[in-house]
């Protein structure tokens, strides 16, 4: 995978299913990293950098339940 700037950049990535999550979750984007997983991670900016805090890895598998 090509480096990115920030996690906006992670929109030209459409396999990672970039997304901002809603309801109960709001506050926190996530991406797939296969078919197996996702990471959901908060986004901040502090002295212009970007940080990505990772909250949860989930197992697609189980996410539903």
């Amino acid at each position: 995978m090509k480096n990115v700037s920030n996690v906006f950049d992670l929109t030209r990535f459409n396999g990672l299913h970039y997304e901002h999550l809603r309801g109960d979750k709001a506050g926190i984007s996530s991406v797939r990293v296969n078919d197996k997983y996702r990471i959901e991670f908060t986004e901040e900016t502090e002295e212009d950098q970007q940080i990505a805090t990772i909250c949860n890895i989930i197992e697609l598998s189980n996410h539903y339940k």
